[in-house]
């Protein structure tokens, strides 16, 4: 190409909507350009571009195309402030064959359009490249494939050394996934090595992984240390080759398909670019009750009795799960349910049951009446698809085709049913069993519906929530990048009763990669699911550590049972005499934690953030807080460090910059939820620390400076429901205020869209509030972070005067008061 033509293209695209320049075969796409050449390991070292283009709303980050005829087509992702945040390497684009991988390697032509045609070394494949804005910091490539016999398209970006990569969706083998490949397709599992044979035999093939990496919920989006994270839009399967020791400088993506389709969304910071894509792709909806936030409970044998005696020990539940099976074969009775439901609203919990998208073939009349509709998935000759699935029983099943009317139609009128019956939610179970043959509604090959399958499965389910009468709790395990948006709540999927892979440990990596993959609803089974030959059994002590680490996730949902083959002796139980105590204090806290989670939900609905955040996402910059895999920030203020090893009672924590409080030393935990504060020691961060971890015990530190809202002790339930206990409702006027004022100021929540502002000056404390309504506060704060250090003489409200108690040895103060929706409390010290 000449260079007076380039010259008249380049004249031609800046004068585009999208803002594109060429100039002498180099493209520079978005905002004004300040970068320049790559220093090692991709870095800019510095410089200015050739040429700048308009800004496309793209905040600040452009994409420089290097397109040369005859030469190398690569790609640099370029920050506001000349960072290059991600580098598509040279030679990058290949063209997958039974023969092997084919590089594209050389531009052949510029088309008008924008795209870009590659060759290979074989004349009959090509390859065409497009890069193009794609909505607030996000740039879309588009790669497609042209030729016979093309099975898959890959593209590498450079890996530089200290780039570590998050994300991924639900995985229980690594947080960190630098030097894996990750498959990204919806399976049922892991499974432990012991589990693999038996569980071969009974899971259906389509949902079957004998590997580690294996997930009910992937996504396939990788978010990057460096600022910038990559979605991949295909939903055939792919794979992400991050640094691997095959090609331990570049992170390969690989798409089963002739076309790839993905986005990189910039940063500057992970938590940024995450905040990107959830923006982009949809996040998962606000909780339809409070109830949600509170203790889950499962009962075993008769739930009304059960549910009795958990009151009669002041456990503070809000949900009881129950297990009727309305699908696949149509288990329930209305008269049985209508009863069991009034009943237990009765005692103050909202109460679950249990579906999925299979249907019996001895489910009668409905199959039939499924078939004659059309209701259901196909095989190639247009017969209902029919396979076996096993749990404690084998099904032969046909799944609904939610991609027409008539499965979506079928669905909603046997979940209108189970709601009719005074149900208030149910487990949306499975999904992940579509095989490469099946043939749906809309025309969607059977390779590419097995992942997007769940999307329309927990659409349907969501469209259905949204026109109820009352409000619904949906739990599902599996997904797919879509279905966030559609999720109400996740859970974990069926986890081993083991401490370790599949176990207790990796449901702490579980719910760090969800966070970091869009998700914050997300919650475990607590207890474990799966106890097969070869797999450890429940103990007390897990159990308790279970209920400790599952207080401070997204979803504390107790698993009272599962499937056990060929052990002896009785499961565990949250009635046995070392876990009750842990189980009541742990539901009493979690209850009373309610203005604090539903507030920190709201930095997720409104900005990205999850719940459980990933040390990475605050201090990105902080090598050891970005290596960190089994701790985490729960919402801003509190670090969690979860004991995942048998007979602990310390274990290390690390503890980001900043000064932060043990409240395991700081303050008493009754087993009831009252609680004193003693001397606080405050900790400088950047350092790993001993903590206390006795049993019971869950390692919890205070971020300094920070004010933690709580409803006042002694509230059973955050439901609607029940009389003769304490709802949230009965506590609507009284809140707690946990505080450890320091120097400065702090913003954070009060509650569901309430917030709070803390400030200390020299000599003066002062509490901000702009709450929905007037409340009394009891404000319990540890002063032994002021420095420098003063004593309190006088307490107002609004200007009015106000008691206190200050303890001077423990720095401990206490008062009450009730100032308005936008009052102030101010503290003030002796002169």
């Amino acid at each position: 190409m000449s260079c007076e033509h380039a010259a008249m293209r380049a004249r031609s695209l800046r004068s585009t909507a999208a803002g594109l320049a060429l100039v002498a075969g180099l493209l520079v796409t978005g905002a004004p350009a300040t970068s320049a050449a790559d220093g090692p390991d991709g870095r800019t070292s510095g410089g200015s571009a050739p040429d700048r283009a308009a800004p496309d709303g793209s905040d600040g980050m452009h994409a420089v195309v290097s397109a040369p005829i005859g030469g190398d087509w690569s790609v640099r992702f370029v920050d506001r402030d000349g960072t290059v945040l991600a580098t598509v390497a040279r030679d990058a684009i290949a063209l997958v064959t039974a023969a092997g991988r084919v590089p594209a390697d050389h531009v052949v032509a510029v088309h008008d359009d924008d795209v870009v045609e590659l060759g290979t070394a074989d004349p009959a494949l090509t390859a065409s490249v497009r890069v193009s804005p794609a909505g607030d910091g996000a740039y879309a490539v588009a790669v497609a494939g042209s030729g016979s016999g093309i099975t898959a398209v890959s593209i590498d970006f450079r890996a530089p050394r200290d780039e570590r990569y998050l994300g991924l969706g639900e995985r229980s083998d690594a947080v960190d996934h630098r030097g894996r490949e990750v498959q990204n397709r919806v399976l049922d599992g892991p499974y432990t090595t012991s589990q693999a044979l038996l569980v071969s035999g009974f899971v259906p093939q389509p949902g079957y992984s004998s590997r580690a990496d294996a997930t009910y919920f992937p996504v396939p989006w990788v978010l990057s240390t460096a600022g910038y994270g990559v979605l991949v839009d295909n939903d055939e399967d792919s794979s992400f080759e991050l640094a691997t020791r095959q090609h331990p400088d570049v992170s390969r993506l690989v798409v089963r398909s002739d076309r790839l389709d993905l986005r990189v969304f910039s940063g500057p910071t992970p938590a940024r670019a995450l905040a990107r894509m959830t923006g982009a792709v949809g996040r998962q909806p606000a909780p339809a009750s409070p109830m949600v936030y509170g203790a889950w409970w499962q009962p075993v044998g008769d739930a009304v009795a059960g549910l009795a005696e958990q009151r009669d020990r002041d456990v503070a539940i809000s949900v009881a799960q129950t297990y009727v099976h309305y699908l696949p074969c149509g288990a329930q009775d209305s008269a049985r349910e209508r009863a069991l439901t009034e009943a237990l609203h009765g005692r103050g919990v909202g109460v679950t049951t249990y579906f999925n998208p299979m249907v019996c073939t001895s489910y009668q009349p409905v199959y039939d009446e499924g078939v004659a509709a059309g209701a259901f998935t196909r095989n190639p000759d247009g017969s209902p698809l029919v396979y076996r699935y096993s749990t404690a029983t084998n099904f032969r099943v046909s799944q609904l085709d939610f991609s027409a009317a008539p499965g979506r139609d079928l669905f909603h009128q046997l979940l209108d049913e189970a709601v009719a019956d005074g149900y208030d939610g149910w487990m949306e179970d499975f999904g992940e069993y579509t095989p490469a043959t099946a043939v749906s509604a809309d025309g969607t090959p059977g390779p590419t519906m097995h992942n997007r399958y769940v999307e329309q499965y927990h659409a349907a389910a969501r469209d259905f929530e949204t026109q109820a009468s009352r409000p619904l709790l949906r739990f599902n395990r599996s997904g797919w990048t879509d279905a966030i948006k559609e999720s109400s709540i996740v859970w974990g999927g069926d986890p081993t009763t083991s401490w370790d892979f599949d176990g207790l440990s990796s449901s702490v990596r579980q719910g760090l990669t969800s966070g970091t993959s869009g998700l914050s609803f997300w919650g475990p089974d607590i207890g474990g699911f799966f106890t097969l030959p070869g797999d450890p059994t429940l103990t007390p002590e897990l159990l308790a550590r279970w209920i400790e680490y599952g207080a401070f996730t997204g979803v504390m949902r107790l698993q009272s049972g599962g499937i056990s083959i060929g052990v002896s002796g009785e499961r565990p139980m949250v009635t046995d005499p070392t876990v009750a105590p842990v189980w009541k204090r742990y539901t009493r806290l979690r209850t009373m934690l309610y203005p604090y989670i539903a507030g920190s939900q709201d930095a997720y609905l409104q900005r990205g953030l999850p719940l459980m955040r990933h040390l990475a996402l605050v201090h990105p910059a902080d090598g050891q807080a970005v290596r960190a895999d089994d701790e985490y920030l729960f919402g801003r203020d509190l670090l969690v460090a979860p004991v995942t090893s048998p007979g602990a009672s310390t274990r290390p924590v690390y503890l980001p910059r900043g000064h932060w409080i043990e409240l395991a030393r700081a303050w008493r935990l009754r087993d009831d939820g009252r609680f004193g504060l003693r001397h606080a020691d405050v900790v400088r961060g950047h350092r790993t620390v001993t903590a206390r971890a006795p049993l019971g015990t869950i390692p919890l530190f205070l971020r300094a400076g920070a004010v933690v809202p709580l409803l006042p002790r002694g509230v059973d339930t955050l439901s609607d429901y029940g009389d003769g206990i304490v709802r949230l409702a009965d506590r609507a006027a009284r809140r707690t205020l946990l505080a450890a004022p320091r120097s400065g100021t702090w913003r954070g929540a009060l509650g569901p869209g309430e917030t709070l502002r803390s400030e200390v000056t020299r000599g003066s404390w002062t509490l901000r509030l702009d709450a929905a309504d007037a409340r009394t506060y009891a404000v319990r704060a540890t002063l032994a972070g002021l420095d420098p250090a003063w004593r309190p003489c006088e307490v107002r409200a609004d200007g009015a005067r106000v008691r206190f108690e200050y303890a001077p040895g423990r720095q401990v103060l206490r008062f009450s008061a009730g100032p308005a929706a936008g009052g102030e409390v101010r503290v003030s010290a002796c002169r």
